[in-house]
């Protein structure tokens, strides 16, 4: 069952070389498959991290032998949908098989910092939408041989190809936490990340995807349906809770981030946050049975993977007691 659990990478807490032999490290403790969050700021200044996610994917290839890719990766704010058809076709072709990419509409935090306007959510989306629109067609004329042009409301492109590619195209899955962009997902994309959902979320979030693929022609028992999914695990409980209120503030927000732009302010807003916030939002708890039961909820709900994300630094510890203790017990 290990092979259905990826791991999420400590990239915003750790050295870029750090972050490397952790995923090396996860992969070695039973996970398969690691997601790199593409971030230009770390959510909090005390995280202390942003490496290039693109660069990092390439590092971590390398040194690992399962799937890999960009958790979220944003396109048509600091980067042009085309630059992230190459920079993902180019990791396909390196690594045949391996490589899957995500986007998704993108946070301010990230994506504001090139100076252009910010647009509200519906606009996002849709911006989203067409490059996903854009990617797959750059994909599939230049699996082809073929140049294309395009030109939709929020994105051109002149007569071109990409000119390195792999055998397949790497799969397109939408990352998103709301069943309206869900269903879209179904009809327009490869697949389908869920993420920041509760348990009840994370059903809606899926039926709406399914419903979306049947609209456009497809099975979507046959696309992948994956999850990310954020804990807190520490020796101790009160350890595991501190470490959620350190590290992970947002994770009791019971409001939309999408438009926080600093870690700064993020840091501002997170000195309201009391541990009593966290009750339901992700299980923290020392007891890895407790942490193995939420992950089978959601396989048990249909999604085929999950990606596992713990909030703490505590990232040797964490991945030895669920390589021993959690994903053995999986099923």
């Amino acid at each position: 069952m290990s092979g259905r659990i990826g791991y999420v990478a400590a990239s915003d807490r750790v050295q870029p070389r750090e972050a490397v032999d952790l995923a090396a490290l996860a992969e070695s403790a039973g996970f398969h498959g690691t997601l790199v969050a593409d971030l230009f700021q770390p959510w909090l200044p005390t995280l202390g991290q942003a490496p290039h996610a693109w660069i990092l994917l390439a590092a971590l290839a390398e040194h690992t032998a399962s799937d890999f890719g960009p958790g979220m990766a944003v396109p048509g704010y600091r980067v042009h949908p085309a630059t992230l058809a190459q920079a993902s076709a180019t990791l396909a072709a390196l690594h045949p098989g391996r490589h899957w990419l995500t986007v998704s509409a993108g946070e301010a935090l990230s994506e504001h910092v090139t100076g252009g306007y910010w647009p509200e959510a519906p606009e996002r989306i849709n911006r989203l939408f067409e490059a996903v629109d854009l990617i797959k067609r750059l994909f599939a004329a230049s699996a082809a041989g073929r140049d294309i042009r395009f030109a939709g409301e929020h994105f051109q492109l002149e007569t071109t190809r990409l000119w390195t590619m792999p055998p397949t195209p790497p799969p397109v899955l939408v990352a998103t936490g709301g069943p309206v962009t869900a269903r879209r997902a179904g009809r327009s994309a490869d697949g389908l990340l869920a993420v920041g959902v509760t348990y009840e979320q994370a059903a809606h979030v899926l039926d709406r995807f399914r419903s979306g693929a049947k609209e456009g022609g497809k099975d979507g028992e046959q696309m992948p349906k994956w999850l990310h999914l954020n804990v807190s695990w520490a020796p101790s409980g009160e350890q595991a809770l501190a470490q959620a209120v350190e590290c992970y503030p947002i994770g009791a927000m019971r409001f939309s981030r999408g438009d926080l732009r600093s870690p700064q302010l993020l840091e501002q807003v997170a000195r309201m946050v009391r541990p009593e916030d966290f009750a339901g939002r992700l299980p923290i708890s020392e007891d890895p049975d407790v942490h193995r039961a939420e992950i089978q909820r959601f396989l048990d709900l249909g999604y085929d993977r999950v990606f596992v994300h713990n909030v703490g630094r505590n990232h040797g510890a964490f991945l030895q007691a669920f390589g021993e203790h959690v994903l053995p017990r999986l099923s």
